[in-house]
């Protein structure tokens, strides 16, 4: 009782009263908790400006604004809580991250590039095409037993480019010669996403 009399005494001055229980031995106590948190926004996230809550709106303005979503990290450290973007952990949250890249090949050597390219933008929307790199060839041009270079043309053209299209801006795929497809992407929870959906 001592000690409650003095906890009293110093949180005096609070503008809302501290509550403070002495129970005795074994009695039952039941302590009500806020279910409501509050998150300081810090760094990047901090420059944007969010949205009025709809209390604070006229019922007219209500419906032409529109709530603004704010994404980042939520860091709590002791029982303060903070959201940030990921590159700030570092400098606000003193953490270290990680990029993982993800990369998936497979073979795909009845689907030639337009096949596949008509089937993404049939699920996905526009792809964005990276300019493709020529693959190297194996040593100088051919040529014939006279020394010059053959001008004949194949019968069949055979494709030694690598084409790259970019899915929703985060998951890349490489279709080289042969039907070899490489699958990269920045591993988080969206991009796995997509990329399995590119893969299917």
């Amino acid at each position: 009782m001592r000690l409650k009399s003095r906890l009293i005494s110093l949180n005096a001055e609070k503008k809302h009263p501290v509550k403070i229980f002495s129970p005795a031995n074994c009695e039952e106590l039941k302590i009500p908790f806020r279910t409501d948190k509050v998150a300081k926004v810090v760094g990047k996230l901090a420059n944007v400006a969010p949205s009025l809550p709809m209390r604070d709106l006229d019922m007219q303005e209500a419906g032409k604004q529109e709530p603004q979503l704010i994404t980042g990290v939520l860091v709590q450290n002791d029982f303060k809580l903070s959201l940030m973007a990921p590159e700030d952990l570092r400098e606000y949250a003193g953490l270290t991250t990680t990029t993982i890249t993800c990369r998936q090949r497979l073979t795909l050597s009845a689907a030639g590039v337009d096949l596949i390219r008509w089937a993404l933008e049939g699920t996905f929307g526009a792809l964005k095409e990276i300019t493709p790199k020529r693959e190297p060839t194996n040593g100088n041009a051919e040529t014939n037993g006279n020394g010059a270079e053959k001008d004949e043309e194949a019968d069949e053209e055979i494709d030694r480019e690598t084409h790259t299209f970019e899915v929703m801006g985060c998951v890349k795929l490489h279709i080289r010669p042969g039907g070899q497809i490489e699958v990269e992407w920045e591993g988080n929870m969206m991009n796995d996403g997509i990329a399995d959906a590119v893969l299917a």
